[in-house]
């Protein structure tokens, strides 16, 4: 089944493994996500040698919020005039590591302003800070958005619909018990498929866990697999075009 993964870290695969991903016929497209500006280089090389297989998204992650907000907004800018079809991520907030900061909501404002300036979809990251995503509410409503990683979580699945966001659907979802009570809150034409590898989906097992999880997904979904998987990849080109 074709698919578009939109939230991969291509360049933190191995070399052995990296090209096994680019040649499957599967991927329609990958959209190629930064954590940190050290990846900004990395995924700018990749999308001049593969324009026809994958999409950038660059931005800081939150749990790197100590960096210098002018000179993220000065790289960011950059990456965006150079690719004109680029988005911005993955950036939010995150309490996986330690409370919500005042830097991370600085510096998630700063980008999501580059964001709203420039018209292009961003990929938000709130790993276990659903207070703190709602103070961004606002500017949220202004820009298209996916919320990266969702599991279960019934109050922010309703905060995302309210605000019009897509909801970025992994491994992470496909394990939890209430899957399909999600489910059905989810609007169909704004949920969106993503594997975080190789974060959560291993590089030696990528493209046969991409269709195992696809699979489930249709399971969960109680529809027919390849009509979800077309399904899935029209949500994406949407929520790709800029």
């Amino acid at each position: 089944m074709q698919f578009i993964d939109t939230h991969i870290h291509l360049q933190d695969f191995s070399a052995d493994f990296a090209p096994a991903v680019l040649e499957n016929a599967a991927a329609k497209r990958l959209v190629l996500v930064a954590a940190k500006k050290e990846d900004f280089a990395k995924i700018a090389g990749l999308l001049e040698r593969y324009p026809h297989k994958l999409s950038g998204a660059f931005g800081v992650h939150p749990w790197y919020w100590q960096e210098e907000i002018g000179l993220v907004q000065e790289a960011l800018c950059e990456m965006l005039k150079k690719f004109p079809k680029a988005l911005i991520g993955e950036i939010g907030v995150d309490e996986l590591k330690e409370p919500v900061s005042e830097g991370q909501h600085k510096l998630f404002l700063a980008q999501l302003e580059v964001a709203r300036e420039f018209c292009r979809p961003v990929i938000v990251h709130a790993a276990k800070a659903f207070a703190a995503l709602k103070e961004h509410e606002a500017m949220l409503k202004e820009v298209k958005y996916v919320h990266h990683g969702f599991v279960k979580n019934r109050e922010l699945l309703t905060f995302i619909n309210q605000t019009g966001g897509y909801i970025g659907l992994g491994a992470l979802f496909l394990k939890q018990e209430k899957a399909r009570e999600m489910w059905e809150m989810m609007p169909r034409d704004k949920i969106l498929f993503e594997t975080d590898a190789p974060y959560r989906v291993s590089e030696e097992d990528y493209n046969k866990k991409v269709q195992e999880n696809l699979f489930k997904l249709a399971e969960i979904a109680g529809q027919n697999p390849e009509e979800l998987a077309a399904q899935l990849v029209c949500n994406a080109e949407e929520f790709l075009q800029c």
